[in-house]
């Protein structure tokens, strides 16, 4: 046996602690490239999704490599991520290479586990006595990294904003983020935070800096992994953007696991937002993208960059509505729509322009006006 799994964001470094501690052979795809996107594009129908056509290469790569076991993640409708173990697994068959597949869902029903019974028979007789032994403890430290990964990340969105040099902030959480992965136990993956922490803090920084607020509101995958949205939010941070997202794996998986009251609790006050323009919900992220808007604009944010894939259904229909909530509540909103036709260039361009407008506007006092 041998797992793998998608390389999203900074996923890999908790699924890889995971794997390790429980002593699970595995292999970490390749970091996301125009090879893994050219694979999954010519491989894919051209309408799929851009996460799909990633995905997909992220899992050719890997087998390529080795891999024999794929873990993914499940979804509901309307977003097709439900459906992507099912075409996944024809077109990698349709390739001609072995795996097997377990399937991870959004959420703990005795359907779904009697599914992933039926998935792990044959994982099941590969996995020895000290792998079912340490696996609880294995989760434990998947769980502390995921967070302290979030932490650094989060420090850094902060410092992004007020870097004296550009990229310095970018250099120092790659620094840090290298030094959790490597952490092993409990103990070492606190101090590596800390550490991390004091690394990104040592940015050199400009306090008096005039800054923005923006949120990140959009398709999951598409906010959370920088290789998929073409590093949009170092791109905003280093224009002197302060960002905010609400799209991270604990908050996501606490979830689906009914953990984490807060989270869930802001998550039911952006639904309850987006009904003013959505009669029920539309599923995946499209009342969160709405409603977030709609909150962020009553919080003073100075605007909201709108992340989808194209052909994204429930995020298409978030895009139209966000035009008409960005006049009612006078905050701009910038919709990117991103395929693998993207060139870097443009979306430099619009970001630029964009925080350019709302420098101007924050100058003139033209705020929630």
């Amino acid at each position: 046996m041998r797992v793998t799994f998608p390389r999203l964001g900074t996923m890999h470094i908790f699924c890889k602690a995971i794997a390790e501690t429980a002593g699970i052979p595995y292999l970490v795809p390749p970091k996301t490239s125009r090879k893994t996107l050219a694979l999954g594009v010519k491989n894919s129908n051209e309408c799929i999704c851009l996460p799909f056509k990633v995905i997909l290469g992220n899992f050719i790569e890997a087998l390529q490599m080795g891999a024999d076991t794929i873990v993914m993640v499940g979804s509901g409708p309307p977003c097709r991520l439900g459906l992507y173990d099912l075409v996944h697994k024809v077109i990698l068959e349709d390739l001609g290479l072995q795996y097997r597949w377990l399937t991870i869902p959004p959420r703990l029903t005795w359907e779904a586990l009697m599914k992933n019974h039926e998935e792990t028979k044959p994982l099941r007789k590969e996995l020895t006595l000290r792998n079912y032994l340490t696996f609880p403890y294995a989760l434990y430290i998947g769980w502390r990294k995921m967070l302290a990964t979030e932490r650094l990340e989060r420090l850094a969105m902060k410092v992004r904003a007020r870097e004296t040099t550009r990229g310095e902030t970018q250099r120092n959480l790659a620094k840090a983020l290298r030094m959790l992965d490597e952490a092993k136990g409990a103990k070492q993956i606190s101090e590596a935070q800390r550490e991390g922490e004091r690394i990104i803090e040592g940015t050199g920084q400009d306090q008096g800096r005039l800054t923005l607020r923006v949120a990140i509101v959009g398709e999951l995958y598409m906010v959370m992994d920088p290789e998929i949205n073409r590093g949009v939010e170092q791109r905003l941070g280093e224009l002197g953007v302060e960002v905010t997202r609400t799209s991270w794996f604990s908050t996501h998986i606490g979830r689906s696991l009914g953990l984490g009251g807060e989270q869930r609790r802001e998550r039911l006050r952006f639904h309850q937002a987006s009904f003013e323009y959505l009669g029920y919900d539309v599923g995946a992220e499209c009342n969160v993208s709405v409603g977030e808007t709609i909150i962020r604009a009553q919080e003073g944010y100075d605007g909201v960059v709108h992340l989808m894939p194209f052909a994204c259904i429930p995020e298409t229909t978030a895009a139209a509505i966000l035009k008409q909530v960005s006049k009612d509540y006078h905050i701009p909103v910038l919709t990117l729509v991103l395929d693998e036709q993207d060139a870097e260039g443009r979306i430099q361009t619009l970001l630029e322009a964009f925080v350019d407008m709302l420098l101007w506007r924050k100058q003139k006092g033209l705020k929630g006006r």
